[in-house]
């Protein structure tokens, strides 16, 4: 599943090179002559943009900045309406709210992303950006999506934090909008501990995010750093030396992770019986992250169900049921009654979402896992849908 599984001696060597090869020059800018000309956030951006197969990359502090930077170079500003999906990480919507911003909450259909359907009876002239969120892994069907932004001209920001690695139509997700972003916590595909990624093809919206998260510097080569030209003011949202260094050794894994992702998924999902008791999530594309695996079950008993029998059984789930506070909008009272539009209703207001995660169970795929463990999970779960349909 994550990047933190595969940490080790490659991480480490990276580490110890800052000391041995930099001086310890642990800040990401200047200290030329100190740092013998190493650059390694520098560096770790150039590798992205040759991974991911796009022009431009800026390093930041986490996924919910790079949104928020994001959203800043595309003119967002305070009373904008934003449209995202229900079932997100609680991030997406703090980021739209710290700019001031009005969040647009629509419901996901199977496949637990954005519903392109729902999408077209909720953009509208307010609407000034839309922010998809390919969640654990599947991506957006981003072509609709992009079709339905399109007719009304409204720029796209994808925050695929949780799915760097997955592709739709053969290209990488978070490379087919205007500008995307991706988290680098502890949890995601690879690891810096912390760490966020904007990507994009806009030479424009690059050179903002980069200005803006180096309090306006323009790291302009002709100025020593304490004379550099500027014409923004920005905030301290940089990534360190030692973020990029263990950045650096993950990205070198990231095939990994994904190859043995899809084939332990795959192989688990070859040894679980069909049963009338659930289906899988709709996937968009075969090329997913496939560090999930989702059953919608027939009714919220029989997930409950499922989720004890697990539990007992020594086996985890992942957000869905245990972290579902975190990930769905009808949870967040606490910032909805700031937003005018739901404070009285925003428990009612995604029903479709709802009684979908409440009948839905995701279970992670680890990159670690062996056959044997895979195996007996799956006679886990036969056993289980085996007993309640007897």
């Amino acid at each position: 599943m994550p990047g933190y599984e595969l940490i080790g001696k490659q991480e480490n060597k990276e580490l110890n090179n800052i000391f041995k090869n930099s001086n310890g020059v642990l800040f990401g800018h200047a200290f030329n002559d100190l740092r013998n000309n190493i650059f390694r956030v520098r560096d770790f951006e150039k590798k992205i943009c040759k991974k991911l197969k796009v022009k431009y990359c800026v390093a930041t502090t986490s996924g919910t900045m790079a949104q928020y930077v994001a959203m800043k170079a595309l003119g967002i500003k305070e009373n904008d309406e934003v449209i995202t999906q229900a079932f997100t990480f609680v991030a997406t919507v703090e980021a739209i709210m710290a700019i001031r911003a009005k969040p647009i909450i629509i419901n996901v259909d199977k496949s637990f992303n954005m519903c392109p359907e729902e999408l077209k009876k909720k953009i509208s002239k307010k609407t000034k950006l839309i922010i998809p969120v390919p969640m654990l892994g599947n991506p957006c069907d981003i072509n609709k999506i992009k079709k339905i932004a399109k007719s009304k001209n409204v720029p796209l920001l994808e925050d695929a934090c949780e799915s760097l690695g997955s592709k739709y139509k053969n290209s990488f997700v978070g490379t087919q909008c205007d500008i995307s972003v991706f988290s680098l916590d502890f949890g995601k595909t690879i690891t810096t501990g912390e760490g966020g990624l904007i990507v994009t093809n806009k030479k424009k919206l690059y050179s903002f995010c980069k200005e803006f998260i180096d309090h306006g510097h323009q790291n302009n080569k002709r100025h020593p750093r304490g004379l550099d030209t500027k014409k923004i003011f920005g905030l301290n949202l940089r990534m360190t030396e030692m973020q990029a260094a263990v950045g650096i050794a993950q990205l070198k894994k990231l095939d990994e992770i994904i190859k043995k992702n899809r084939f332990n998924k795959s192989y688990l999902k070859s040894k679980i019986k069909k049963n009338i008791n659930f289906e899988y999530r709709t996937l968009n594309d075969p090329k997913e992250l496939s560090d999930t695996l989702i059953l919608i079950l027939k009714n919220q008993k029989i997930a409950k169900q499922f989720v004890k029998y697990l539990n007992k059984n020594s086996f985890s789930t992942k957000n869905l049921p245990d972290a579902v506070d975190w990930h769905f909008a009808g949870k967040w009272g606490h910032i909805f009654k700031h937003v005018s539009l739901y404070k009285k209703k925003y428990q009612k207001e995604w029903k479709k979402t709802s009684d979908l995660l409440s009948k839905s169970v995701s279970i992670p795929i680890f990159v670690k896992s062996k056959k044997k463990e895979l195996v007996n999970l799956a006679n886990n779960i036969n056993n289980f849908f085996h007993q309640i349909s007897n």
